[in-house]
């Protein structure tokens, strides 16, 4: 137990990935509810088994957020290598350290390790992975070495995630939202069914998941799923945009040039978290947008440094 700025903290969490949009994320809202350490990469070298066995050492966290590696899914096709050591390589051995110290593991997957070929129900934790590109094998490669490794490690699968201000990569939603705020058309994709999910939905999930030492697989996203097009839809109904700018497209022609195949039905079904934990954390994507947009009239409103 440790007490900063007069707030008492029950428990230590080291994050790895605490630079990346999520990792991020999870710094900003829970630094009054847990001491988190995150390492950057220019400080802790993930691949070197020696410094990363010191640090978890040194620091000897309650428990370990893993929302590093490889995330971006073309990347991945042309880089395996560096997507498997990353996604699961390197898990493998934090886990393995982990377990000898007793140590839980908190691994953040997606809907890539199904094959999206389903599409009359949402997927369960407990259907039949069928990752179809590099980056789905690779993450559930790595979700098997942190279930393996000890029986109190958790894995939270998500999917679409977005931002309200993240600068070092422009998700899906906030691209939609720069493009039509601008006047400038924006396509949606009207055959392809996701539940795109908010990012402090999912930090919030995630927090929950530590206090109560959750284990196994939990499916962490929007509680109800929609196509690709009616997310920009609602993106234009909740800012106020003209919807004359939105054009539809076929999911065959809007990935025909990338490098990875995608998951044409990627809705992930949360019943299994919302039992457990109630039905106040994960929301609808109407009610996440809601926040999605009280946060950038914030960011905008905000005066600027000189």
């Amino acid at each position: 137990m440790s007490i900063i700025n007069g707030i008492e903290k029950t428990q230590k969490l080291i994050l790895y990935g605490s630079t990346g949009l999520l990792g991020s994320r999870i710094r900003e809202l829970l630094r009054d509810k847990f001491k988190i350490v995150g390492p950057p990469h220019s400080h802790l070298d993930l691949t070197n088994k020696k410094d990363v066995l010191r640090h978890l050492k040194d620091v000897m966290p309650n428990k370990v957020i893993y929302t590093a590696g490889v995330t971006k899914i073309d990347y991945a096709q042309q880089n395996p290598k560096e997507a498997f050591k990353m996604n699961a390589l390197v898990v493998d051995f934090i886990a393995k350290s982990c377990a000898k110290l007793n140590i839980p593991v908190y691994y953040i997957s997606t809907d890539a390790v199904f094959d999206g070929k389903t599409t009359n129900k949402s997927f369960k934790e407990i259907d039949s992975t069928e990752p179809i590109s590099i980056y789905g094998k690779s993450k559930l490669m790595g979700e098997r070495v942190v279930l393996d490794a000890s029986g109190l490690n958790c894995v939270a699968r998500t999917v679409m995630i977005y931002s309200a201000n993240f600068t070092h990569r422009k998700d899906f939603a906030r691209a939609a939202y720069e493009s039509l705020s601008n006047g400038m058309p924006f396509a949606g994709i009207i055959d392809q069914e996701v539940n795109p999910t908010y990012v402090d939905d999912i930090v919030n999930a995630i927090s929950v998941l530590i206090e109560n030492n959750a284990k196994g697989i939990y499916h962490v996203a929007s509680i109800d799923h929609l196509t690709n097009y009616q997310f920009v839809v609602k993106i234009s109904e909740a800012f106020g945009f003209d919807k004359r700018l939105i054009k539809k497209t076929t999911f065959d022609k809007f990935f025909s040039n990338k490098k990875a195949p995608r998951s044409k039905y990627s809705a992930l079904d949360t019943a299994k978290f919302r039992k457990k934990f109630g039905e106040n954390i994960l929301k609808t994507t109407s009610k996440s947008l809601n926040e999605f947009k009280k946060q950038i009239s914030m960011l905008e409103s905000s005066p600027i440094d000189i």
